[in-house]
């Protein structure tokens, strides 16, 4: 019997990689959709498209007949959504709105990888039936997105992805990429004690989404099994990489004027995804497997 195919875009980003691989192991026939990055993955068929192409992104299905789509593209810089709402739209909106309206024309299951911060941030812990209140441009994008997907192909699967970390040479661009590589030099990193995200490596938030595709429709969230603050989790990375803990020093959000707003607590309660079998790690545990080069 021949492997299921899997089509996933943004490939050759922080997530799609982590998604490329984690398919991979699980047995798929994956391809990979990338537009300026690069992918460095020979398991996979990888295309190069600019996915505001609607024809041609309609045309890559029809060739490849994926028996799922996983739409992890975006433009997830939120300094740069916050200035250029225009782009930010075309992207994060538009984009996820006709790659929706293409799988339904073709009854291809199709997961839009969303975010925690369609919230708030005033109370955490957050279910699928509460309420989202972006404060910022990219969670309001991401949220409409969700929005329009669900109106045009009601079947899809929506999952709301934590902060992640995960392999180092994933991106050198990430925070967690940025953080490690600051403390191995030596660099003083300056981290908030009072803001929270149920945090968690992309290797099991990819296996989650995998799991999902095969399982279910509708809105999940995915995340870790714990409530982390950014320095509790800073001191845990620094732990397991065994860096200077004496580097990372704890600041408040109130310290700090930023160019965009950020949400206090995000955390996501992750129980109705735990009901259908998704089980992360532990991050002290992905962290560990990461610092040993033993993740993926």
């Amino acid at each position: 019997m021949a492997a299921k195919k899997i089509l996933i875009t943004g490939a050759s980003g922080f997530l799609g990689y982590h998604l490329l691989r984690t398919a991979h192991a699980r047995g798929f026939d994956v391809y990979g959709l990338y537009n300026s990055g690069k992918i460095s993955f020979e398991y996979s068929t990888n295309l190069q498209l600019d996915l505001r192409n609607y024809i041609d992104m309609g045309n890559v299905i029809d060739d490849i007949e994926p028996d799922a789509v996983i739409h992890a593209a975006a433009l997830a810089d939120a300094t740069l959504c916050q200035k250029n709402k225009e782009l930010s739209y075309e992207i994060n909106v538009e984009v996820t709105r006709n790659l929706a309206g293409i799988c339904s024309d073709y009854q291809v299951p199709f997961v839009f990888t969303s975010t925690d911060l369609v919230f708030d941030g005033e109370k955490g812990n957050y279910t699928e039936s509460d309420i989202p209140n972006p404060i910022m441009v990219y969670g309001a994008h991401k949220l409409e997105a969700e929005q329009k997907t669900a109106k045009v192909y009601p079947e899809s699967l929506i999952v709301r992805c934590p902060l992640m970390f995960g392999a180092i040479e994933a991106s050198d661009k990430t925070y967690f990429s940025t953080f490690i590589r600051g403390m191995r030099e030596g660099k003083p990193a300056n981290v908030f004690h009072d803001e929270y995200r149920s945090i968690c490596g992309a290797r099991s938030v990819s296996e989650g989404i995998l799991h999902l595709c095969e399982e279910a429709t509708g809105l999940f969230h995915l995340g870790g099994t714990a409530r982390v603050s950014r320095y509790d989790f800073g001191m845990a990375a620094a732990e397991a990489f065994g860096l200077d803990k004496t580097l990372i020093h704890s600041l408040s959000q109130k310290d700090i004027q930023m160019s965009v707003p950020r949400p206090a607590d995000v955390s996501l309660n992750i129980q109705k995804a735990r009901s259908f079998g998704y089980s992360p790690l532990g991050y002290q545990e992905e962290l560990r497997h990461i610092a040993a080069a033993k993740y993926l």
